[in-house]
């Protein structure tokens, strides 16, 4: 017995016709992407650090943040932040920052005085140590008793 003749779906090929490997399931066109959608912007690549110290430092990547920063174990390759802090309430490895698709996080790792991060608008946050939080720019970031803003 043969399949019935169906009518030509709308939208599809120029002739009319069904493409699917069954004359009974259509080809279904892609939805097409409105043109008022629009894409999310990518995070930079880096971002400036403006520490209460006067200190700039342009950061990619990831690294440490400390008065004495030093590689954490099993990672390679991180850039080390040195916060000058003659009152030493910066913890010599203080908190660990990277940059990925969403933008700038910071983990606190374990610091004597903690990490806290203001952001316009949200009330501030203490962060748990091994807690990873993104920052935006904008934001004050509190380590020990000194500060940094991000650019």
């Amino acid at each position: 017995m043969a399949e019935p003749e169906l009518p030509p779906f709308p939208a599809s090929s120029p002739g009319g016709l069904w493409h699917a490997r069954s004359a009974r399931i259509p080809f279904v066109e892609p939805w097409p992407r409105s043109e008022e959608e629009p894409e999310r912007p990518s995070a930079p690549a880096s971002y400036l650090l403006d520490f209460s110290t006067g200190q700039t430092v342009t950061v990619a990547g990831a690294g440490v943040i400390g008065r004495m920063p030093q590689g954490v174990r099993g990672e390679s390759a991180l850039q080390l932040v040195r916060v000058d802090d003659p009152g030493r309430s910066v913890s010599k490895v203080h908190a660990r920052f990277e940059i990925d698709g969403e933008g700038l996080w910071l983990e606190d790792l374990g610091s004597g005085n903690g990490t806290t991060v203001e952001q316009s608008g949200r009330p501030a946050v203490a962060l748990a140590p091994g807690q990873k939080y993104v920052v935006q720019p904008g934001a004050v970031v509190r380590i020990g008793r000194q500060s940094f803003t991000v650019r």
